[in-house]
């Protein structure tokens, strides 16, 4: 069966189709002959999380009494660098017990600059991210947020690439590997980084570092800024996306804060073509002098609203 230009991109959705990169058949469907794909096995899961210090609450146990309390599943680990958090982990461990929650990942600061050619930097790097993969690995968490560069960096970015690829993630993932946490590269937008913005790129880093230990993030927020489409960029980064961030997409704030402009059923149906089993997570701040009771009314407004888009997709 032939189809036109129009059929292509409509069904495509992400340019690339999914057909060749995540095992879709040449399937006919019923009506049309339109070629399909097909969904894949195990079905994709809505597991919705939040950074733990978004949380109003004087106590991490308080903190995962409300997130339990209102439809949370996941927590995201925030709150200080990797110093304050092998301090904290025996707390968190504590905390979060015999609960209907588990930690997903860390998003905690590491020390130093893969973008630097200064050694020390780099080497930095490397020793403080491997401290945070032992402190993920004690609590249970599956994998450990990192940003390869921001702003600040003195490489060519064919350079970096190849150091960060050659001299910065061998040592890091056989570490991952031997405890069994996932480094996830997280794709931020022009504002923040130049080397990094596209999921696609860092799935592709991913794919040449060949190690079962690594992965990508996408988060709403910096997709909005450089990608294209949402279930484009999910559908670019496939098995090797490994935790999604979701923000309000005009001002970053907590979801539903920017009324109608917070739709997040394109990427939805992005994650459920990849079979996405992972945490749709909040990171995002707060209207100016909200209350601790309206923060977390909107936390509870924005479990619903990711549940409602989520089987909208």
């Amino acid at each position: 069966m032939k189809v036109n230009r129009r059929q292509f991109f409509s069904f495509s959705a992400a340019g690339l189709g999914g057909a060749a990169l995540f095992g879709a058949t040449r399937a006919r469907a019923a009506t049309g002959g339109m070629p399909v794909l097909k969904v894949p096995e195990p079905a994709a899961e809505l597991h919705i999380g939040c950074q733990q210090m978004l949380v109003p609450g004087s106590s991490f146990a308080e903190r995962y009494d409300f997130l339990e309390a209102n439809g949370y599943d996941r927590v995201e680990i925030n709150g200080g660098n990797w110093e304050w958090l092998a301090k904290n982990a025996d707390e968190m461990a504590a905390a979060i017990r015999n609960r209907n929650l588990r930690f997903s990942v860390t998003c905690i600061s590491a020390r130093g600059n893969a973008g630097m050619a200064d050694p020390v930097e780099r080497r930095a790097v490397i020793d403080t991210t491997k401290s945070i993969l032992e402190s993920a690995a004690r609590l249970g968490a599956t994998g450990v947020i990192t940003v390869p560069a921001r702003k600040k960096i003195d490489l060519p970015f064919p350079e970096l690439r190849e150091r960060y690829l050659k001299e910065i993630l061998p040592e890091i993932l056989a570490h991952a590997e031997k405890l069994g946490v996932c480094l996830i590269m997280e794709p931020l937008n022009r504002n923040e980084t130049m080397f990094l913005r596209l999921v696609a790129d860092g799935a592709a880093i991913a794919r040449d570092a060949t190690s079962p230990a690594i992965g990508v993030l996408g988060d709403f927020w910096h997709m909005t800024f450089e990608e294209t489409r949402d279930m484009g960029a999910f559908l670019s980064a496939g098995s090797a996306l490994k935790h999604v961030h979701i923000a309000s997409r005009k001002t970053r704030k907590i979801p539903g804060v920017d009324r109608e402009a917070d739709t997040y059923v394109d990427g939805f149906k992005g994650l459920k073509l990849i079979g996405y089993r992972g945490a749709v997570s909040i990171e995002a701040g707060y209207p100016k002098d909200t209350s601790d009771d309206q923060k977390k009314h909107l936390l509870a407004q924005a479990a619903t609203l990711m549940r409602t888009q989520w089987d909208q997709a």
